[in-house]
């Protein structure tokens, strides 16, 4: 842990309110200008259990959940004894070495090397309401005097959350005053040198993220049917969609959904879907109409552990060989998976214009983790150069549908324009969309079709930016991560270079197809490792097959993302080997 950072957890169980506590820490901090990485842990019950959230905040960029934990707000016993006790490992979580703030009631609890603050959260909150969760206002207000964040700010964000329920507001800043002077009356701040800054930051999931870039790439229908972790943008749209002017629909099942997106697409509007493993797992037959008819259509997939319904509240890269073979035959398809939230932003964006200009399924692949954890984004540039590709003009003279092109992109008109009537059909066809492969079967055709079809990916290939990387320069081993590894990878990079150890990272967030230049980066390294969230290494199988590289795997499937210095050893022990 640093002294320019702080780490707070809120433990407790499903229904004590630890994601709501959680939240308003992580609003407090982004609006005093810290840079902030949340992460929710909790299972999936209504009641009972245990969960907590965990909030890192610091001037300095924070790119994961981090380790080490310097304030726990304990909600029951059990949050107590658990996240006290260095014996018990949540997934990877470090436990407290730091200050522990619980209700005075709570007592017959393992005593251990922690600075334990019990405190009379239930008294205090009992001045200003009986509701029993007004106590962890209590908590808060004792928490932000412990970091020295002033109580306008800690105010300021409770009216926010409440403002809508009247007196319930006023009642909850109250409850923040008790526990933040009562804290200062008998307690020095614990001595964390957070640089508080003037400019608030944003602050939103990866869920939300992937939202706003869909609406900022032009969305106008996004409909989709809710499975958890892709159902924050599903909410968030919902939402929004008068803010954003656009049409959000839940169907009876994803089946619909896609089929929807995909008859939206072939009028004119740029539609999106959105699920989890299972839901995508329904959307095959689907998608693979939209790779033979060429029409565009971007879906969103977000990952949490299979098979079935597998852990609904955990987080997994477990769908990587679902998506790239996903639907019979041959087709080309683009996927994409966000590194950070802004990386959502950005990506999403792209994969609007993508799949128009393509005319090809975009998958943009994340994961519970990525999609249901909150971070600062710096800036939001709303500006973005919409591209519908190549659509022709009215009345436009021989007009074919699937003109075989040197790109392999035809020209694609909207049903209604002037003189440009076509087919368009599920079987293989000809140029103008007449079927070839009942009465009038052709081999020639339909290598014609199949070749111009797959001609795509060389354009898409050829535009791709410069693969992303970290520490890369005058690494000996390098290290290979995709998707929303990114920021924990960079962190573990950081920690063994201060160790002695040239380690580089190689970022990837355009999954397939790959870029070529790939091959080159890891050229002449003593090691290559791959850092994934699965059991089978799907993403380090699609690198041996594209490039031949030789390997070594590094993973993590409990359902729960990695950690900087728990990654790092991972790879410090295969680095030794």
């Amino acid at each position: 842990m640093r002294e320019d950072e702080v780490i707070i957890r809120v433990a407790g169980a499903a229904g004590d309110g630890v994601q709501s506590a959680g939240q308003i820490i992580a609003k407090t901090f982004s609006r005093k200008g810290l840079n902030v990485m949340t992460y929710n842990y909790y299972q999936d019950i209504v009641r009972g259990g245990q969960s907590w959230y965990q909030i890192r905040a610091s001037h300095k960029k924070v790119r994961s959940q981090g380790d080490g934990l310097d304030i726990l707000i304990a909600l029951n016993k059990d949050g107590v004894e658990r996240h006290t006790n260095p014996d018990i490992n949540e997934g990877g979580a470090s436990p407290l070495s730091g200050l522990a703030i619980f209700d005075t009631a709570i007592t017959g609890y393992t005593e251990r090397k922690v600075d334990y603050m019990p405190l009379p959260l239930v008294e205090l909150a009992s001045k200003h309401s009986s509701f029993p969760l007004m106590k962890n206002t209590v908590a808060i207000g004792a928490a932000m005097a412990a970091t020295g964040v002033d109580f306008e700010t800690l105010s300021s964000v409770i009216l926010d959350v409440f403002g809508k329920k009247g007196k319930v507001s006023e009642q909850n800043v109250n409850a923040a005053k008790e526990g933040y002077d009562h804290y200062l009356s008998k307690h020095k701040p614990i001595g964390k040198k957070l640089v508080f800054g003037d400019k608030k930051k944003y602050l939103m999931g990866g869920g939300e993220a992937v939202g706003l870039g869909a609406v900022r790439g032009g969305l106008k229908m996004y409909i989709g049917y809710p499975m958890t972790p892709a159902s924050s943008t599903l909410h968030y749209l919902a939402a929004h969609s008068k803010d954003f002017g656009i049409f959000v629909k839940i169907p009876e099942d994803e089946i619909s959904a896609l089929n929807m997106t995909i008859g939206a697409n072939y009028a004119g509007a740029r539609a999106m879907t959105g699920s989890s493993g299972g839901g995508f797992s329904l959307m095959v037959e689907a998608l693979g109409l939209a790779g033979m008819l060429e029409i565009p259509v971007v879906i969103y997939e977000s990952q949490r552990p299979g098979p079935s319904t597998g852990l609904p509240t955990k987080t997994e890269q477990g769908d990587l060989n679902l998506v790239l073979g996903a639907s019979q035959g041959d087709f080309p398809r683009i996927v994409l998976s966000p590194r950070s939230a802004e990386d959502c932003i950005s990506l999403t964006s792209e994969a609007m214009n993508l799949a128009q200009k393509y005319q090809t399924p975009v998958i943009i692949m994340s994961d519970l983790y990525l999609a249901e954890h909150s971070e600062t984004v710096d800036e939001i540039n709303p500006e973005f150069a919409i591209d519908d590709g190549d659509r022709p003009r009215d009345n436009a003279a021989d007009y074919r549908r699937y003109l075989l092109t040197k790109s392999g992109i035809s020209p694609r008109a909207i049903p209604g324009q002037k003189g440009l009537m076509h087919n368009e059909d599920s079987d293989e066809h000809d140029e103008r969309g007449d079927v070839v492969s009942d009465a009038e079967t052709d081999p020639t055709k339909r290598v014609s079709m199949m070749e111009k079809r797959m001609k795509k990916l060389d354009g898409y290939i050829a535009e791709m930016p410069q693969t992303d990387t970290y520490m890369l320069e005058d690494a000996e081993f390098v290290v290979i991560q995709w998707g929303s590894t990114a920021g924990v990878s960079e962190e573990a990079i950081d920690i063994l270079r201060s160790k002695g150890h040239k380690v580089g990272l190689i970022e990837i967030n355009r999954v397939f197809p790959l870029n070529p230049d790939i091959e080159k980066l890891c050229s002449g390294k003593k090691k290559v490792l791959v850092a994934e969230n699965n059991f089978t290494g799907q993403f380090n199988r699609l690198l041996k097959a594209e490039f031949g590289l030789k390997t070594t795997l590094v993973r993590k499937f409990n359902g729960e993302a990695f950690y900087p210095n728990e990654l790092a050893g991972l790879i410090e022990g295969e680095i030794k080997r």
